[in-house]
């Protein structure tokens, strides 16, 4: 069996401007400064909580940061995003081979299923791997381990590739022995993607990489 980790934000979907929206909406109504841009552009993927965190808040402030940032999001917040071009074709034609499927996301279980669902990704998509809203899964490692704990995915983890866009997809996938393509249409850095397995600049790229793992 090969299993490919799929993150959502930032590698199938370009959610920013949504989620951007949702963090300054968080931090008005918290009364809190909001950071420059170079900051607000790098806020896609680690949970909502770290990155208020990051800002200097308490845990107490954070975690009512983060119950804003959910109800604005179920307000509709989390349709502000579109697919990244060839990112649904590519996984098309993965499920086509045989490959097996499964987000691996920071994103909120129900948010992501909704716009992958829109998207037309969920119908090639196995096992639906999520953060938890209101639960203690919101870390990556914590959700790979869910996805692999679920399904008995406990297999050779050469057999295992993360594909994501951030440092905590590449650490969190390492926690578990996985190695990691790095795309770099995302939201990181060419510093992030450096502690990669791979990096791929195009889907075109990365389905090659993908074809060389396979091999």
């Amino acid at each position: 069996m090969s299993i490919l980790l799929l993150d959502v934000d930032g590698t199938l979907i370009d959610s920013l401007p949504g989620i951007q929206r949702g963090f300054r909406h968080t931090l008005d109504l918290l009364g809190w400064p909001h950071p420059d841009q170079e900051f607000t552009d790098r806020i896609a993927g680690p949970p909502m909580e770290t990155t208020l965190r990051s800002l200097g808040m308490s845990e107490e402030l954070a975690q009512e940061g983060l119950q804003i940032y959910l109800e604005y999001t179920r307000r509709g917040g989390w349709a502000d995003a579109a697919t990244f071009p060839g990112t649904l074709e590519l996984v098309r034609r993965w499920k086509s081979a045989g490959l097996t499927l499964a987000t691996a996301t920071s994103k909120g279980e129900s948010f992501a299923r909704q716009i992958l669902e829109r998207e037309g990704f969920l119908e090639h998509i196995d096992f639906l791997g999520a953060a938890q809203e209101d639960g203690p899964r919101r870390r990556k490692s914590a959700v790979i381990e869910h996805v692999l704990a679920t399904n008995g995915w406990r297999v050779d983890t050469s057999d295992i590739l993360m594909i994501g866009d951030r440092s905590h997809d590449i650490e969190g996938a390492a926690e578990h022995g996985i190695d990691t393509v790095a795309v770099a249409w995302g939201y990181g850095t060419p510093a992030e993607w450096a502690t990669a397995a791979h990096t791929a600049h195009t889907p075109e790229d990365l389905e090659g990489i993908v074809h060389d793992w396979l091999a």
